[in-house]
């Protein structure tokens, strides 16, 4: 069932934060609840529980699929569209179709110079379309992430940083391009963060019985609870959100999105 008109403090009752008025949400975000974008922009995303996008500044993830626990800082631009740069001209013109630039060929000048639907497959359907953020990575302020490129679990970029390939799990990349400067964890850790998946789990529940600032402690606790059966699923309720004609168009997902 689909409810519709809603404002986003109506949204807010669903589990998203949303900034009154200033939100760009396009074509639709899937979401697990709860998540937190505030005033940035995504278009055809998907976001995992307790993700966050800094409160602060503006920025942009185009076709994303985040995980659950991401941090995403201000100003940052995530998988955006690509031109190619071997054609006659780089410009969309020569390559898009009605469907990914409708607002471009609402100008007649512009429609009578690109090509039209029924041209074939375009440029952008050969190239990556969707780009990853995995559970736990952690994106600084101003940082550029290439479309199609796979940022690892439990990753960190550095701020202003520049990936234009694919991230490992527990990495930390910084500069322009992006590169390795050390892993977060040891590889024995790493391994066993990633057999644990912690972020598949409600840890509420213990959180007064784990040390968070001790990872090696923490991280054996888990994997005892897991190992007697103690640690429960996360099953957070799930929506998908558009916008509509008057404010956001929500529906109910039937399963969490991991």
């Amino acid at each position: 069932m689909t409810v519709t008109g809603l404002t986003a403090h109506d949204v807010m009752q669903h589990g998203l934060m949303l900034d009154s008025g200033s939100s760009r949400i396009a074509i639709e975000l899937r979401f697990e609840r709860p998540a937190f974008v505030y005033g940035h922009r995504l278009k055809a995303c998907s976001i995992g529980a307790f993700t966050y996008f800094n409160a602060a500044g503006t920025s942009s993830a185009y076709r994303c699929n985040i995980g659950r626990y991401a941090q995403i800082g201000e100003s940052s631009i995530l998988g955006p569209p690509e031109h190619p740069m071997d054609w006659f001209s780089s410009h969309p013109f020569t390559f898009t179709r009605p469907k990914y630039m409708p607002n471009m060929y609402r100008f007649e000048d512009f429609a009578r110079l690109a090509p039209e639907a029924q041209d074939g497959p375009s440029y952008a359907d050969s190239m990556p379309i969707e780009t990853t953020i995995g559970h736990e990575a952690y994106v600084g302020v101003g940082s550029f992430i290439k479309r199609g490129v796979r940022i690892g679990h439990g990753a960190v970029v550095g701020a202003r940083s520049a990936v234009t390939r694919d991230v490992p799990d527990y990495a930390i990349v910084v500069g322009s391009p992006a590169r390795i400067v050390r892993m977060r964890f040891a590889e024995p850790l790493v391994e066993r963060f990633l057999k644990l998946q912690w972020w598949l789990y409600d840890l509420a529940p213990h959180k007064n019985k784990a040390d968070f600032s001790k990872p090696e402690a923490a991280l054996a606790y888990f994997e005892e609870r897991l190992a007697e059966g103690s640690l429960a699923r996360l099953s957070p309720a799930t929506y998908s959100i558009r916008p509509g004609a008057t404010g956001y168009d929500l529906d109910t997902l039937p399963a969490p999105l991991f």
